[in-house]
């Protein structure tokens, strides 16, 4: 039997006769595009569980170096009794006096250090950690005992202990502690106040009497700390004025926390961060009663540090690139379907869905890639082989070199237009939103004399 369909005379109403009109194509191209969004979300996942390997190879890594530090103290812990209304045998209430630990928080705090990044690799994935020198600084004045609730009957100063809490204890290097003259000996791990309050940190006995008991001068002590890290850096403000100084090598520092530095100095060098803390800008008493061997407060709701952030982490680029793989796919479809429209060629729908799966595999030849040699790079390698395969392909399949240049620049336009979207950071939904409304107003004015429905369009005929 001989084929009677034929195609009708080039110009920008031409269809494909007695086959798919214009219209139904564009219609089953776009439902060929989403329907590739299931192999995309395969990949998707593929990124998810990548970046789970990543993040358990990090935290191994801080197992073994030191976690993510937190900073809270110097604190004084002194025993003292107090009178505590409790039950007796008939049910009611009677004051006794019991033993409790009084919590004295520094009136002034002065924390100066510095932060030294370094890289450690676990297999193909990569760390930061830092090794930290820290000079603390601390001034403490005699508590308002009858301030207290409930009220301070006694108070042992000669039993007093100088308290630091440090949320990863085994990164801990070296610590001297200085008071006056004298260099403390007899540091602790723990915090020495009861059973239940052996949290991460230590301590070193000290003599208060001098100072509270007999109306001395304020005590004052300085500690130099060496300890290792990993990513982040947090303090608690627990002076009634707190400063923290930090310099540091790293040229990619994220502030962050419930305060941001009073002053900072970020460059290609490194930084430099100065926070100041006041006393009314932070819920932290200054002396407070801990229940027998309660645990020692971190005031979390009031940390805050520094992140040694990595500018270039490929597996949120990659995950933001697959999340656009619709519009991609979709886009990668338009070019094709302009150059059949204005080419009178045509393309057959299997020949789009090996075109929307060679874009899919240039997903995973991103993420495979980015994994050993970086994101810009593996975009670069990934984008230049993929793109020049389906670009070829399509220029195979339409005579003329004016259409194979088109193929190559509407590839190269469109693998350029996703990395300048996912590069822009904070402006990616902006650039994205833009190169959308481009290219739907391109198509819109490029096809409008197009005639898409089998039987021509009133433009058309006009």
């Amino acid at each position: 039997m001989t084929d009677t369909r034929t195609w009708e005379q080039p110009g920008p109403s031409k269809r494909w006769s007695g086959g798919l009109s214009l219209g139904t194509k564009f219609f089953v191209l776009g439902v060929l595009a989403v329907t590739l969004s299931i192999p995309l979300f395969a990949v998707w996942l593929l990124v998810q569980d990548r970046e789970a390997n990543y993040r358990r190879a990090v935290a191994e890594i801080g197992a073994q170096w030191g976690g993510s530090q937190t900073l809270t103290g110097p604190l004084l812990a002194v025993p003292v009794t107090v009178l505590s209304n409790v039950r007796d045998q008939n049910g009611g209430t009677v004051q006794r006096r019991v033993g409790r630990t009084l919590l004295i928080a520094p009136q002034a705090l002065d924390v100066t250090g510095q932060v030294d990044p370094a890289r450690r690799k676990r297999g193909i994935h990569e760390a930061i950690v830092y090794q930290s020198r820290l000079t603390v600084r601390a001034r403490f004045g005699a508590p308002d005992l009858d301030a207290l609730s409930p009220p301070v009957v006694a108070a042992d100063w000669t039993r007093g202990k100088l308290v630091m809490a440090l949320s990863d204890l085994k990164g801990i290097e070296t610590v001297a502690i200085i008071s006056g003259d004298d260099e403390l000996d007899g540091a602790s791990p723990g915090f020495g106040i009861g059973a239940g309050a052996q949290q991460s940190g230590f301590h070193v006995p000290v003599d208060l009497s001098g100072s509270f008991a007999d109306g001395g001068a304020p005590a004052e002590f300085v500690l130099d700390l060496a300890f290792k890290g990993s990513q982040t850096l947090r303090f608690s403000p627990v002076g009634a004025e707190t400063r923290v100084t930090l310099t540091s090598p790293w040229p990619h520092p994220s502030f962050a926390g419930a305060f941001l530095p009073a002053t900072r100095t970020v460059s290609e060098a490194g930084f430099e961060a100065h926070w100041a803390v006041p006393q009314l800008a932070r819920s932290i008493p200054s002396a407070m009663i801990a229940e027998g061997g309660a645990p020692l407060a971190t005031f979390p709701d009031a940390q805050f540090g520094v992140d040694l952030y990595q500018p270039v982490h490929f597996y949120r680029f990659v995950d933001r690139a697959v999340k656009y793989g619709v519009l991609f796919v979709g886009a990668a479809f338009l070019v094709i379907f302009a150059i059949e429209v204005m080419s009178g060629g045509r393309m057959h729908l299997a020949h789009y869905m090996m075109t929307g799966l060679m874009m899919i595999i240039f997903y995973v030849l991103l993420l495979a890639l980015a994994e050993m040699i970086g994101f810009a790079a593996a975009y670069a390698m990934a984008a230049g082989a993929t793109g020049v395969v389906v670009a070829g392909f399509t220029a195979t399949l339409f005579s003329g070199r004016i259409w194979a240049f088109s193929a190559f620049g509407g590839f190269a336009l469109l693998y350029g237009s996703l990395y300048l979207v996912l590069s822009l950071e904070e402006a990616a939904l902006l650039a994205g939103g833009i190169a959308a409304f481009a290219i739907v107003t391109a198509m819109m004015f490029g096809t409008r004399k197009v005639d898409w429905s089998a039987g021509g369009s009133p433009a058309a005929k006009a």
